[in-house]
């Protein structure tokens, strides 16, 4: 009778390297499909962050009691790094810097030698930074550019983040 009581007191060795081969093999089939889901969050974020830019730009544009307001053939540059945000090559650069304060997606100090804000680049594997190119038409409308093409191709909706 003792010796069955001593038996049981609790796992033995060959039942803890089971489980622990059961766990380590979860982890193996499971972590790829976890890091795709990772970097489709972070390319949908990056999407939506884009697509809030060209939103607030547009708005500001149409916007007739804009501070800084767009003229026609006006130019700027949207560039979004995994370390900042950056407007600049043209003449449209401070109204966009201008759009972006009014809708709240930069700090009021943007720009002037300060390019700190929330928005950056965070995919990893399908662009590490992106380029939005704007020129104002003239009929008032904004013709976009992208420079990266997997970027372009997302934001047309021609392809799946």
């Amino acid at each position: 009778m003792k010796k069955e009581n001593m038996n049981n007191k609790g796992f033995s060795l060959v039942e803890l390297i089971i489980v622990i081969a059961i766990m380590a093999i979860l982890i193996v089939v499971l972590a790829p499909q976890y890091l795709k889901y990772v970097e489709r969050s972070r390319n949908s974020t990056d999407m939506q962050n884009a697509v809030s830019l060209r939103t607030a730009i547009e708005t500001y544009a149409a916007d007739p009691q804009a501070g800084t307001p767009f003229q026609k053939s006006d130019k700027f540059k949207i560039t979004v790094t995994s370390a900042n945000l950056s407007i600049d090559n043209g003449d449209g650069a401070d109204s966009a810097a201008a759009a972006l304060v009014d809708a709240a997606l930069v700090p009021n100090d943007f720009g002037a030698g300060k390019n700190t804000t929330d928005i950056k680049c965070s995919s990893k594997t399908r662009w590490t930074q992106y380029t939005m190119e704007g020129t104002i038409k003239d009929n008032g409308a904004i013709e976009w550019k992208y420079t990266d093409a997997a970027f372009e191709a997302a934001m047309k909706g021609n392809a799946t983040t």
